[in-house]
């Protein structure tokens, strides 16, 4: 530091010590005005009193802006029956449709029944698929106990006929080597069954109908 500010720094202490010597030291009023207003601006005249000005302190942060909720009508159909204003809630859903002799929700009956309609496709503009009116029997040589009702009619409500063909079935029965093990494994109808529809081991009737007595 220079000794030019050295000095200047000391002579603005040293008049500020004198300064405050003579506030604290007993001088008059008169003088104590005249210093003061040397320093200070407005400075009141003796025996003049100012009321001090009130603080007022700003807030640290806006306040916080809470939307007003909003209340949304639903209009309910008059048309709408009780069958389907449950279809608003799934849970609800799964207790409305119809039950298989295990417990299991009857696709093919909540179909027929019309608690569902299926859609073509995600794509609204989908073309529809033509229901395919056939069945296809299955039976094992000397096993007419065991002989299998493929119906195409639900199937192809469900689905369009490129999900199982030829990639999984060969348009020609008798042509896919098809076994319970197979099946089991996840093979030919066990692509659906046991993950989307009926589970395998508790829908033996549903394919082999002899199984399920008399009809």
């Amino acid at each position: 530091m220079s000794r030019l500010w050295r000095n200047l720094i000391i002579n603005t202490m040293l008049c500020t010590l004198f300064a405050g010597m003579l506030l604290t030291g007993g001088c008059s009023s008169a003088t104590r005005y005249r210093v003061l207003t040397f320093f200070f601006e407005d400075v009141p005249e003796p025996g003049q009193e100012v009321a001090p000005e009130p603080v007022v302190h700003q807030p640290r942060r806006a306040p916080g802006y809470k939307p007003k909720p909003k209340t949304v009508v639903v209009k309910v159909d008059p048309h709408q029956t009780e069958k389907t204003l449950f279809l608003r809630d799934w849970k609800g859903l799964l207790r409305k449709l119809p039950k298989d002799a295990v417990g299991g929700i009857d696709w093919v009956k909540a179909l027929d029944e019309g608690d569902i309609t299926p859609k073509v496709a995600l794509n609204s503009d989908a073309p529809k698929q033509p229901v395919l009116y056939l069945d296809v029997h299955l039976q094992p040589p000397a096993q007419p106990l065991f002989k299998v009702t493929f119906p195409h009619r639900p199937h192809t409500e469900w689905l369009a006929c490129s999900n199982c063909h030829p990639k999984i079935f060969h348009m020609k029965q008798g042509a896919d080597p098809i076994s319970m093990e197979k099946i089991f494994a996840g093979e030919y109808c066990g692509r659906c069954h046991g993950k989307v529809a009926f589970d395998v081991a508790t829908g033996c009737p549903r394919c082999h109908r002899a199984l399920a007595g008399p009809q």
